[in-house]
């Protein structure tokens, strides 16, 4: 029965294979180092950006449309996060204005266009904070590259967003120089319309018409009725009924009445008005005063609509104009890249730490299947020395 093997069994395994396992890791170490040598150094530069937080523009438009019921497309606002500003600096249109800005396509003249757009996409890594912080890197042969081609990227950034706003608000413009002068036509319109109104029937202001025709039949009714009416009650006292001026009173008093009538509720159909009894056209009668009056405040409530829609368009498309032309910066940056002190690659130390580890671990394993194979006796030996002879035939 073979013996259980212990620690003290494995390590002589060890000694017995030293040289093995000493020659693999100090040469393995040694090329490690050799190779981390003659390694290309790389230098990577970080910047720090943010989005600006527009409170109120300088000249005060935010004040000046503040009474507006609602924006259009966020226009006034700042409109960008940082999370908008990972998938612009990833895009191949930064990534295409940064080869032609550097001249890449010199520089490596034996890569295609889509290589280039890895390489670049390669050495490029952004990092998104929860405070919205975007931290830019790229990695460069120079410290002095690789700052200036990070701040690079962030000024494409800023230029690509800038553009962006400028398109979405020059899209808009169109859109409202279309709608503005639709609002003007029909805001014309509305006037137009209530303008015709009011000529064809005096309607200038219904209610202030039917209080002076209502104050001037009081005057007529206590000036001329009323006194005839009086006269009346005193002729009654001193002349017997029947009396001719009795009947002339009366008379009388039944005109005024159906004149009065007829000048404030207008003539009857039955009773149509001649040529000498026509009211003048700034007098409304009194029958028709509803009507008017509905219709005067549909029409007054058209001109004020449409005005109110012709302010609002006219605003917005000043407002999307200066949009379209104002300057401001869409990127802040907090941190500018400056050149770095130190490389980012190659990482000689942990390139040499992983190779020696390796190569120890490898050494090792292979002195304990060594090991095993010299052990082997009776028919395993017979089948190792079997399987030896067929490679060397």
């Amino acid at each position: 029965m073979e013996q259980e093997k212990n620690i003290l069994d494995h390590l002589g395994v060890i000694v017995r294979w030293r040289r093995l396992i000493f020659i693999s890791f100090f040469s393995v170490t040694l090329l490690a180092v050799g190779i981390t040598l003659i390694l290309p150094k790389a230098y990577r530069g970080r910047t720090v950006v943010y989005p600006p937080k527009e409170a109120q523009d300088g000249l005060g438009l935010s004040a000046l449309l503040g009474n507006l019921p609602m924006g259009m497309l966020g226009l006034g606002e700042s409109g960008v996060s940082a999370t908008d500003f990972v998938p612009v600096i990833q895009s191949e249109h930064v990534a295409e204005a940064i080869i032609k800005r550097f001249n890449l396509r010199n520089t490596h003249g034996d890569q295609t266009r889509e290589e280039l757009l890895d390489l670049v996409s390669q050495r490029l890594d952004v990092e998104l904070s929860r405070e919205q912080f975007l931290t830019v890197s790229y990695e460069a042969e120079t410290p002095e590259l690789a700052a200036q081609m990070t701040n690079a990227f962030v000024e494409e950034l800023d230029r690509a967003l800038r553009h962006r706003r400028e398109k979405q608000a020059g899209g808009l413009r169109t859109y409202l120089e279309k709608r503005l002068a639709e609002a003007e036509a029909g805001m014309f319109q509305a006037e137009k319309a209530y303008n015709e109104f009011q000529n064809k029937y005096m309607a200038i202001d219904v209610e202030t018409q039917a209080r002076a025709q209502i104050e001037s039949a009081s005057t007529l009714i206590a000036e001329n009725l009323g006194k005839l009416i009086i006269q009346r009650e005193i002729a009654a006292l001193q002349m017997e009924s029947g009396h001719p001026k009795l009947n002339q009173l009366d008379l009388e008093i039944q005109g005024v009445r159906e004149a009065l009538d007829r000048i404030l509720m207008g003539p009857t159909n039955a009773q149509p008005s001649g040529p000498n009894e026509s009211l003048p056209d700034i007098f409304i009668p009194f029958r028709k005063m509803p009507d008017l009056g509905l219709k005067t405040l549909q029409l007054k409530r058209e001109v004020e609509i449409r005005n109110a829609i012709y302010q609002f368009v006219l605003q917005e498309y000043e407002k999307s104009s200066f949009e379209e032309k104002k300057e401001t910066a869409m990127v802040v940056v907090l941190d500018p890249a400056l050149p770095p002190d130190s490389r980012s690659k190659p990482r000689r130390t942990l390139i040499v730490a992983v190779a020696g580890g390796l190569s120890l671990a490898l050494s090792t394993m292979l002195a304990f299947i060594f090991e095993s194979f010299r052990s082997l006796e009776g028919e395993d030996r017979r089948k190792l020395d079997h399987i030896l002879g067929e490679l060397k035939s």
